[in-house]
Order: structure tokens, then sequence, then C-alpha cells
């Protein structure tokens, strides 16, 4: 593919898209968004995965905001346009999700601004969706719903056992944290990667946005994973994967599972849905990792799902 991408329209910001920055418990600068609506029936916040960022979801709010709902949307701190931890700003580190679910918290409840009688909902991507899942455990009367897409709840190590992957990542982060894991290296344009060689996406333009929007934007790049964070990561999903942790989790959830992903292992989905109270669960046949950023054949299905649940929710909410 040519160096100078062209971004489709869809992907570039909205009019009336507002940036913002607060200031989280850490001192930390965490950059949000926001596209109003004009009397909305309900106010959704994204929330995205590991290494994204707003711009990437610009089609997203694009879509949600036709729907009539107001679109807040924040970047975690350590990736994004919000303040990163290291010295070395590509490299991805970690110092709890439950701080990241606290930064959440403290978004929604003291910037995203709320309408009397307007329910609020959390769309999440993959750690996103982990992250959020966290805040409804421990501050259920954050959100009224959730929208999740592949949550981060089992990494899909490939060839390499997870009983053998845990060790590696732990022995990684003692010795050397900071430093990317085997394979691993600080992001770099790359002139010749096509569609077919995505792990996350099938579609010939929505997979290839997120880099085109780093290479335009040096602040936004970030490389592979570090020992450290990947430790943590494990760490986490350990917890969260706990069945009475899940069984507490009593907030509507609807989970997109994507059947071919090659990031996050479906089977974790089927799992935690079963255990959720209040969990419905739409697995995508064919669908790999990224559901909003892959083809419309897989894509539209699970809008319409999306526009159905949201519907049940806010017809629920009225009673």
């Amino acid at each position: 593919m040519a160096h100078d991408v062209t971004i489709p329209d869809s992907f570039t910001e909205p009019d009336g898209w507002k940036w913002g920055r607060f200031t989280n418990a850490a001192g930390a600068a965490i950059r949000f968004g926001v596209l109003r609506a004009e009397n909305p029936r309900a106010t959704a916040v994204i929330v995205a995965g590991f290494r994204e960022f707003g711009e990437k979801y610009f089609e997203v709010v694009r879509d949600l905001h036709d729907r009539n709902v107001d679109v807040w949307q924040m970047d975690w701190r350590g990736q994004g346009g919000s303040d990163h931890y290291l010295a070395d700003s590509q490299k991805p580190w970690f110092q709890g999700y439950d701080r990241d679910a606290d930064d959440l918290r403290q978004f929604t409840t003291e910037f995203v601004e709320r309408h009397d009688g307007v329910p609020v909902f959390v769309v999440g991507h993959s750690m996103g969706g982990h992250i959020a899942l966290r805040l409804l455990h421990d501050h259920p009367d954050t959100f009224d719903f959730a929208v999740l897409t592949a949550p981060m709840l089992r990494i899909n190590t490939g060839g390499i056992p997870k009983w053998v992957a845990k060790p590696l990542a732990w022995g990684g982060d003692l010795i050397g944290g900071q430093g990317y894991v085997v394979g691993g290296k600080p992001w770099e344009y790359d002139h010749d990667f096509t569609v077919e060689d995505s792990d996350v996406s099938q579609d010939p333009v929505r997979f290839r946005m997120g880099e085109e929007y780093m290479r335009m934007n040096p602040t936004l790049r970030l490389g592979s994973a570090t020992y450290g964070w990947l430790h943590n990561a494990f760490r986490a999903i350990g917890e969260i994967n706990a069945e009475s942790y899940l069984m507490a989790i009593a907030t509507p959830v609807l989970i997109a599972s994507p059947r071919n992903d090659q990031i996050v292992l479906p089977d974790a989905h089927d799992r935690a849905c079963a255990l959720m109270p209040a969990c419905e669960l739409f697995p995508i046949p064919g669908a790999k990792h990224e559901i909003w950023m892959e083809r419309d054949d897989f894509r539209a299905p699970w809008l319409e799902r999306v526009d159905a649940f949201v519907g049940l929710q806010l017809d629920r909410l009225k009673r």
C-alpha cells in the first residue's frame, strides 16, 4: 500500500468534535473527546484497546452519533493523547487496571455531561472491555449497561502454552520489565503491510486506519508489548476470571465475540458471559479481533445487534 494513504471521510474528525483533558488522581493528563447530539436518547463512553486512541474510533463515533447518542471517548494513560508512563513514550507500561478503572470512573462521573433521564453506557474494546468489566464490578452505579467487543479475558499466546508464557513474562518483568517482549520492537511504518497480513481485521481499508494515524502523528505511536505490561496483564486476567468475580457483575452486558480472533481467545467470552447474571453473547463466525474495524458483512450484523440491545435497555430503564 502506498505511503500516502488517504483517510476516508468516515475516519476523519466529525464536525462538532471537541478535544479536552483532565487530570487524574496521579496527576497525569488524560485526553478525551466528545461529540454531542441534540436531545440525545443515550450517552456512550468509548474506551479503546491496547495501543489504540480516539482517532481510530471516529467511524464508531459517527455510527453512534447518527443514532442520536452523545459520544464521549477517553484515551487510557500510557497511550494515545494521554500522558505516557515512560521516558521512551513508545513503550507500553502498566500500573494496574484498577487505576485505569478509577480514571474511567472519574471521567464518567465528573466530566461526562449527564442529561436527566438519559442512560449512560460504556463501549469498550479488548483491554478497554476488560477495564470496563472491572468498573462494573467495583462501581456498578457508573454505567447503566455495557457494549463490549472481544474483551481481554484470555490472551492468545499462539504456539506458546499459557503455562510457559506466564512464567516467561514474569521472568522478563523481573529482569527487565521495560524491555520489549521477544520479537517486539518500537513502532515503524510498514509500506508492504496488507490486509492479508492483519491479525485484527479483514477489511481492505479499516485494517490500516490505526497505523495511518500513527504515521501522521508521532505522539500516538506505541510499540510492541513490554514484559512489564504482559506480566501484569496476565495477572489482571487471572483476577477477573474468578467465578465469584464474574458472577458479581450484574450490569447488563452485550459481548461481541469474534470467532476468528487471533488476539483474545473467544472461549473465555463464552465462560464469562455464562457466569455474569445479565450478559448476552453475540458470536461472530469468521470475524477477527477488531469487529468495529472489520468488513461490512461482519460489522453490519453487529451494529444491528447493538441497536436492538440498546433499544431493549432504554425500554427497560423507562419502566
